[in-house]
């Protein structure tokens, strides 16, 4: 299910599956896919790839690591892995974990999926990737390079009854729920949020968020 409006998408959980799709977001953003991977099992991991679009791994929980054009990082709950178009990166987790990714709309060849040195030929490296450390990523990045599209990356938890102030956006501003629900009114509609959906907002929307009964959230501001 889609709720399209100017100012906002709401894009369902049911319809949020395909994790190339680039129909599933507006035009007015730089994201082509906002998807939550629920829980997998310790061990999990991907293997070395890179893409014709920038990525980024927002871990809510686990231990693990991750590699970017071979430099090695620890992930931990909220570490964020920025990795641009280009860069060869994979990850390996020692403990459970969920996480929810993002993918900007496809550039160069538009080849979707994973893409590999010895198939694909050797990428055409863009910038540096970039961890966020799980400690310190409580707000806006401080220095998010050249290329980096976003200006705040990370996992929220919220308790009873929280709520986010109503505003009008500045920014371009991503809501996707992960545990819990949240109670969404933009621009005059109001919608509840549900593990897996996705709210899209754009800049000049005024929005409000509210969460009854507490909720864990990925949240992507441009």
């Amino acid at each position: 299910m889609f709720i399209k409006n100017d100012s906002y998408w709401i894009i369902s959980n049911s319809s949020n599956t395909d994790y190339w799709n680039q129909k599933v977001s507006p035009e007015w953003t730089v994201i082509g896919t906002f998807i939550y991977h629920p829980v997998e099992s310790k061990g999990r991991g991907v293997e070395p790839h890179y893409h014709d679009a920038d990525e980024v791994w927002m871990f809510a929980s686990g231990r693990g690591e991750a590699w970017i054009d071979e430099y090695r990082y620890d992930v931990m709950p909220n570490t964020v892995v920025y990795t641009p178009m280009g860069s060869v990166h994979r990850f390996q987790m020692f403990t459970d974990f969920d996480n929810a990714s993002v993918v900007t709309k496809l550039e160069r060849q538009h080849r979707e999926g994973h893409l590999y040195v010895e198939n694909d030929g050797p990428p055409e490296s863009t910038v540096a990737g970039m961890v966020l450390n799980g400690i310190e990523n409580i707000g806006p990045i401080v220095n998010r390079g050249k290329r980096c599209p976003f200006k705040e990356m990370r996992t929220i938890e919220f308790e009873d009854g929280d709520q986010v102030e109503i505003t009008k956006l500045s920014t371009n501003e991503h809501w996707l729920v992960e545990v819990g629900f949240a109670c969404l009114e933009v621009e005059g509609f109001t919608a509840e949020i549900w593990p897996g959906d996705v709210a899209m907002l754009k800049a000049g929307a005024v929005r409000h968020l509210y969460f009854p009964n507490g909720a864990r959230v990925a949240l992507v501001r441009e």
